[in-house]
C-alpha cells in the first residue's frame, strides 16, 4: 500500500505543483483570466499521454526517445516562461476592447500557458496513468486484500496531491509579486536541472556523446541519485511554504473596533480560514515526505537479485537449457553477454509438468529492475507487484517480456537473435553501473 501511495503522491505533488506555481503567479500579476488554460492543457497532457502509453507501449528506446525529446521541450518552454514572467511582472488582464484575432497578444499568452502546462505535467501524468495498469493487470483474475490496499493507497496519493494544490493555492494568496516570482524562479529552476540532466543522461547512453572517464566520472554520482529530485522539489517547496507562514507572521493587518459587525465578522472568518489553510499546507509538507522517505527506505530493503548464471550460444546461435536444472519451480535467472557487451538478463520457472514460464527479467512497466522468488510467488523488485506464475510467458502488465522459446530433446532451446533484440531495455542500466 506505501508503495502504491508513493506512486501517485510522488507523481502528484509534482503536477499540483506545477498547476499551483502557474496558477499562484498569474493571479498576482494581473492574468488570472489565463488560469483555466492550464487546467486545459493539464487535461490534454492527460489524454495524450494516454494515447502515448498505448501507442508506444511505453518500452525501450520508445519510451527513452519520448521521454527525451518530452523534457527537451520542457526545458526551452521553460526558459521561455522565465523570460516571459521577468518581463511581464505587471502585465493585467485584456481588456474588453482587446483584439483578439489568431494572432493577438492574448490568444498567444493562452496558447504559451496552454503548452507550458501540459509539457510540465505530461510526463508524470504518464507515470500515474501506469498506476492502475501495474495493480490491475497482474497475477490475480479476482478481487484480493493485496489489490484492495494497493488500489486504497494510490487513490490516497491522489487525493493527498489535490489537497496540497488545494492548500497551496489558498496559502499563498499573501504573496507580493516579487516573492511569487521568485518562488516559481527556484520550482522551476529545480525542474529543469532534473530535465537537464535526464536529456544529458538519454544522449550520452545512445552515444549521441562520447562517454570518456571524465564524463563517467560526473555523471555517475548525478545518475546515481536522480531519484532523489521529488525530494530537491519538496525541499524547494518546504522554503517557500516557510516564506509564507513568515509573511502571515508578520502581517500588521488587525481587527479595528470602528468597523462595522458585518465587517469585522468578515474579517474573523478570513483569518480563520487563512489559519486554517496555513496549518493544512504544514501538515502536509511534513506528511509528503515521512511518507515518501519511509517507502524510500523501505525500498532500498528489498532483496538483491540472485546473480544471473552466463550463457553462451552454441554454433547454431542457440542457448541450450536442460529442462532437469530448471524442473524445481524455482526461478532461475540467466545473463547472456550481447554483441555490444550488454548483459541480458532472462528467467525460467516450471509452471506445470510441459510448461514453461520464459521472458526477460524485465518488463515494459518497470523496465530491467528485474524478478525475485518469494516462497512460491514470483515478484516484481521494483513495484512488488506479484505475478501469476501461470501467465508468465504472456504479454500483459508487469509480466515478463516474454521470450519465445521450443523443447528439443529434453532441453529448452532459445535463439541468441531473440535476445539480442532486447538489449535496449538493458543496455542504460549497464552503461552507468560499471
Amino acid at each position: 500500500m506505501l508503495k502504491a501511495i508513493s506512486i501517485t503522491l510522488g507523481n502528484g505533488f509534482e503536477i499540483a505543483l506545477v498547476i499551483s506555481v502557474l496558477i499562484v503567479w498569474l493571479r498576482h500579476t494581473g492574468n488570472r483570466h489565463l488560469s483555466r488554460w492550464i487546467y486545459g492543457g493539464t487535461g490534454v497532457a492527460a489524454f495524450t499521454g494516454w494515447v502515448v502509453l498505448y501507442v508506444l507501449k511505453w518500452s525501450g528506446p520508445k519510451k527513452e526517445s519520448f521521454t527525451g525529446w518530452a523534457m527537451a521541450a520542457c526545458f526551452i518552454l521553460e526558459m521561455l516562461y522565465l523570460i516571459w514572467i521577468s518581463r511581464n511582472t505587471r502585465v493585467h488582464s485584456a481588456s474588453p476592447n482587446a483584439n483578439h484575432s489568431l494572432w493577438s497578444r492574448d490568444t498567444a499568452e493562452k496558447t504559451f500557458v496552454f503548452l507550458t502546462a501540459a509539457l510540465l505535467t505530461i510526463l508524470p501524468l504518464m507515470r500515474i496513468l501506469q498506476f492502475p495498469s501495474s495493480i490491475f493487470i497482474q497475477t490475480y483474475s479476482v478481487v484480493n486484500t493485496e489489490l484492495i490496499l494497493k488500489f486504497t493507497g494510490g487513490l490516497l496519493g491522489l487525493v493527498f496531491s489535490f489537497l496540497f494544490g488545494m492548500s497551496f493555492l489558498r496559502s499563498t494568496r499573501i504573496l507580493s509579486v516579487r516573492g511569487s516570482v521568485a518562488g516559481s524562479v527556484l520550482l522551476l529552476a529545480t525542474m529543469m536541472l532534473n530535465q537537464m540532466f535526464a536529456v544529458t543522461q538519454i544522449l550520452f547512453a545512445r552515444g549521441v556523446f562520447p562517454l570518456t572517464p571524465l564524463t563517467m566520472k560526473i555523471l555517475v554520482p548525478i545518475i546515481n541519485n536522480m531519484d532523489k529530485y521529488i525530494y530537491v522539489l519538496i525541499g524547494v517547496s518546504l522554503i517557500w511554504t516557510a516564506t509564507v507562514l513568515l509573511l502571515y507572521r508578520k502581517r500588521k493587518e488587525k481587527l479595528s473596533e470602528a468597523w462595522n459587525p458585518a465587517v469585522q465578522r468578515k474579517f474573523k472568518a478570513r483569518v480563520r480560514n487563512d489559519k486554517r489553510w496555513l496549518a493544512f499546507i504544514a501538515g502536509l509538507m511534513v506528511l509528503v515526505p515521512s511518507l515518501l522517505g519511509i517507502e524510500a527506505v523501505l525500498a532500498n530493503t528489498t532483496v538483491e537479485l540472485s546473480p544471473a548464471e552466463p550463457v553462451t550460444p552454441d554454433t547454431n546461435q542457440q542457448i541450450v537449457i536442460p529442462r532437469a536444472s530448471v524442473d524445481d519451480r524455482n526461478l532461475h535467472r540467466f545473463g547472456y553477454t550481447a554483441a555490444d557487451g550488454t548483459i541480458v538478463r532472462f528467467i525460467i520457472i516450471r509452471k506445470s509438468e510441459t510448461m514453461y514460464g520464459i521472458g526477460f527479467d524485465a518488463c515494459k512497466i518497470c523496465g530491467s529492475s528485474g524478478y525475485y522468488q518469494k516462497n512460491n510467488k514470483v515478484i516484481c523488485r521494483k513495484c512488488d507487484v506479484v505475478m501469476n506464475i501461470p501467465t508468465i510467458g504472456f504479454e500483459g502488465g508487469c509480466n515478463p517480456i516474454p521470450l519465445a522459446y521450443h523443447m528439443d530433446k529434453g532441453n529448452l532451446i532459445i535463439a541468441s537473435g531473440d535476445l539480442e533484440k532486447q538489449t535496449a531495455t538493458f543496455h542504460q542500466e549497464d552503461l552507468f553501473q560499471h
